[in-house]
């Protein structure tokens, strides 16, 4: 065999699939998902995992390996057409609930573009050949009403995604200002805001407004869901949309979560169309905080689980998903033998197996692998084999990069996150709860709340609350470390004969009358370095 040498340019693979075309189309691995997606009798339709599990990966994967797909991306709907609208925000403003109206336009959009994928639609001739198609075959009432939607909206098939959602929010804040169109000027108001609206004022226009909104077709959409069963039941195809980037900041957020929960809401509806399958990927800290911040009366979260495909690996997995890409990059230059990481790494690292040592340090994502390996391989420049000493150094670069994701991932809820990490940095790996004594605590708080910061998120309101003495700090001590164990970067043991509690496993939630003084905290080793973490 030829010897072969690590170059600092090589690597296994990007952080993202977006940019990782290459290893995602020779080294993918299958554990099951797949089969699951493609399957339109299987309700799991929405991919659920923090990000680097593998949810774009499984995404690119049945978009490549499908005829009849089609890829949506939030940038290209044209939504922030909806945020920027100045009657939306408005009634979003002053009350009126919009929810109908978003699943209305994801009811739209989805169906136009399943017919759009089996008739092949892209003319005026590929809409006219549709149409006579669909009057041929369908002749009863409920059939006719759903082809006379149809015909409404014909126009626009073939047009872009952003076409249509602009026609339909159009259409509807016509028939709003219509509804005002004498006494009230709703555009008036709308731009002057509503703290220029009365009281009274305010109730007629919820009410009038409200009235609108939930006469939107909902009923021939429904219509349109069953006449499109029909249609693909006689295709005996299978037809798929996909939706990613969800997580990203593609709309305001007033409006991207309720937009998200209706299309979650839409899905549901979709599973009566029997040869399609709607398929998003989304973030699980997103769709935790889409339902809390869209909970209504009366709202049940388990509904929807019977939707979620949640993403997890294990060892066994994630060794195939590394040999995979170690082939990949060191087989096809240098030998047809099979190469695994056993070839390349020491045989322990700290009298641990290496390929443990390396797993302890991620959070059982593919992308933490891959981040840890490639920053071996760039200490291995020039060297055919990775030392224990390399994968020491590298563990350092690795650890700094995962806590600023770390950060990313979660600025949206806890956007001075990396201020009260600062807590936990030079502490031994496990102490308990009891030894961040109280007063200690409370003058972290007032270190943090004399600090001037972009945006005051929750963590800071509370610390400058403990500092100002209208908060407790024992109080917000138990939700700071409740937050640590959410976001992992600490595992928690209740009792002496509990074992350590990790929220990535999905095992259980801890609440904070169970964390008492003598509650085992212990920092996630993929922080040790980077925070000092002492051994």
């Amino acid at each position: 065999m030829e010897k072969y040498i690590f170059r600092k340019i090589d690597t296994l693979g990007a952080s993202s699939a977006e940019d990782d075309s290459l290893y995602l189309s020779e080294c993918f691995v299958d554990i099951g998902f797949l089969n699951i997606l493609r399957d339109c009798s299987d309700p799991r339709s929405i991919i659920v995992g923090r990000t680097g599990v593998g949810k774009t990966a499984l995404i690119k994967q049945l978009n490549n390996g499908e005829e009849h797909v089609a890829e949506i991306s939030p940038d290209d709907l044209a939504l922030t057409y909806i945020s920027n609208s100045t009657i939306l925000k408005f009634l979003i403003n002053i009350g009126v609930n919009l929810d109908i109206f978003f699943k209305l336009l994801w009811k739209h959009v989805l169906a136009v573009e399943i017919i759009k994928l089996r008739f092949k639609i892209c003319d005026e001739n590929g809409k006219n050949i549709f149409f006579q198609f669909i009057e041929d075959k369908f002749k009863e009432d409920k059939e006719k009403q759903a082809i006379d939607y149809l015909k409404k909206w014909g126009d626009k098939f073939w047009e872009e995604t952003e076409s249509r959602v602009r026609e339909v929010t159009t259409k509807l804040e016509q028939e709003i200002t219509g509804e005002f169109s004498s006494g009230i000027q709703i555009a008036n108001l709308a731009l002057k805001g509503v703290s220029s609206v009365e009281e009274e004022q305010k109730k007629e226009i919820i009410n009038r407004a409200q009235q609108v909104v939930n006469k939107v077709q909902i009923r021939q959409l429904s219509q349109i869901l069953e006449l499109l069963d029909k249609i693909l039941e006689r295709a005996q195809k299978k037809y798929f949309v996909t939706i990613d980037r969800l997580d990203e900041k593609w709309v305001d957020d007033r409006f991207r979560y309720r937009l998200v929960r209706a299309l979650i809401e839409t899905l549901r509806d979709f599973r009566k169309v029997r040869n399609a399958k709607i398929i998003i990927a989304i973030r699980l800290d997103l769709i935790e905080r889409v339902f809390r911040l869209t909970r209504d009366v009366g709202f049940q979260e388990e509904k929807y689980e019977s939707l979620y495909l949640q993403i997890g690996w294990d060892k066994k997995q994630l060794c195939k998903v590394l040999d995979a890409r170690i082939n990949s990059l060191i087989k096809h230059q240098y030998t047809k033998k099979s190469i695994s990481h056993e070839y390349i790494l020491p045989k322990k690292i700290k009298n641990r197996r290496s390929i443990d040592y390396i797993f302890d340090r991620t959070m059982m994502r593919p992308r933490d692998v891959i981040l840890f390996f490639n920053a071996c391989i760039n200490e291995a420049d020039g060297k055919p084999n990775i030392t224990e000493t390399m994968v020491l150094r590298a563990e350092g670069e690795y650890g700094r990069g995962r806590l600023k994701s770390l950060f990313d991932e979660w600025g949206a809820d806890y956007a001075n996150l990396k201020l009260f990490v600062e807590l936990l940095k030079s502490r031994p790996r496990k102490f308990l709860y009891k030894e961040v004594s109280l007063n200690y605590f409370a003058d972290f708080c007032l270190d943090i709340a004399v600090q001037t910061v972009a945006e005051k998120d929750s963590l800071y309101r509370d610390a400058f609350d403990v500092a100002d003495d209208k908060l407790s700090a024992g109080d917000f001590k138990k939700k700071l470390f409740l937050i640590f164990h959410l976001v992992g970067l600490v595992y928690l043991k209740i009792e002496a004969f509990d074992k350590l509690i990790s929220s990535l496993s999905g095992r259980r939630s801890i609440s904070s009358a169970e964390i008492t003084d003598d509650t085992e905290v212990s920092i996630h080793p993929m922080f040790w370095r980077v925070l000092g973490i002492k051994g």
